[in-house]
């Protein structure tokens, strides 16, 4: 059995009107058109969203971080100046203030509630204020502190 091979030759001629189009180059339907963009859209709706939810928790983050980092402000002043030290001022941002309360820490076995050379545990109540004066934070403390310190 011989093979025949037999070569397709395009036609020389074609009707009045139409041109040869190769698959390569063929336009988008209206359709596919529709669809791209509706994807883009989707795309880009979705990354707005993204966005935004990132956004609001860096701002609630920064915001944690900043209550704290006041906080440990006059947290980091009372415990090294002592429970008598009045805050100066620049310590905290202007309108924003704080105060402490000393008390002994009484949740003690009876022999650790005893002082020890004048020595005793004793709680920072520490607590931080807005603007408004409104309670920002508030932190506890303990400490070893002299027994006339104490309340």
């Amino acid at each position: 059995m011989a093979l025949s091979t037999t070569t397709r030759t395009p036609p020389t001629s074609l009707p009045a009107g139409v041109r040869r189009v190769s698959p390569m180059c063929r336009a988008f339907t209206l359709l596919e058109v529709i669809i791209a963009s509706g994807i883009l859209v989707l795309a880009v709706a979705m990354s707005v969203g993204i966005v935004g939810a990132a956004r609001a928790r860096i701002l609630r983050a920064e915001s944690r971080w900043g209550r704290q980092h006041l906080l440990s402000q006059a947290a980091e002043f009372y415990l090294l100046a002592g429970p008598a030290a009045v805050p100066p001022p620049g310590l905290l941002p202007e309108g924003f203030s704080c105060d402490m309360t000393l008390s002994r820490v009484e949740d003690l076995s009876d022999a650790a509630l005893e002082p020890q050379d004048g020595w005793v545990l004793g709680r920072f109540d520490i607590r931080v204020y807005d603007t408004a004066g409104d309670l920002l934070s508030e932190c506890q403390v303990e400490k070893v502190v002299r027994e006339e310190d104490c309340d």
